[in-house]
């Protein structure tokens, strides 16, 4: 007996294998769309570093002194003073290490790419 339902029948098989060739044609074109010699691919993450913005640099100045020639000679060149770094908790970028022909690369992003990263791949 043959099963003639919506899912099995002959007019659904053809819409879905070419449905099927339609996907891999732009798959395949998507892959290939780069340059003629050229290989789309993605390379897994293997791990990812935040990389934070530029440090700051701030003055730590005493206030002036009331009183005393040598404290105040010293206030007015700054000697007295101390300069600090302070880090900057934004992040500017991402270190990402990826995984390709059995070796790790790294390369710094603007974004995390998540858990794979988009590669050309040259076949020459």
């Amino acid at each position: 007996m043959t099963d003639l339902t919506a899912e099995n029948s002959p007019a659904a098989k053809s819409s879905s294998r070419r449905w099927a060739l339609l996907w891999m044609s732009v798959c395949l074109a998507a892959c290939l769309n780069a340059h003629a010699g050229e290989l789309r691919v993605e390379a897994p993450v293997v791990n990812i570093e935040a990389i934070a913005g530029p440090e700051r640099l701030v003055e730590d100045c005493p206030e002036k002194p009331a009183a005393g020639l040598t404290a105040t000679l010293r206030w007015d060149l700054g000697i007295s003073c101390t300069t600090k770094r302070i880090a900057s908790e934004q992040i500017s970028g991402y270190r990402v290490f990826y995984r390709w022909d059995n070796r790790v690369y790294s390369q710094v992003m603007d974004h995390n790419p998540g858990t794979t990263i988009p590669l050309s791949v040259s076949l020459d």
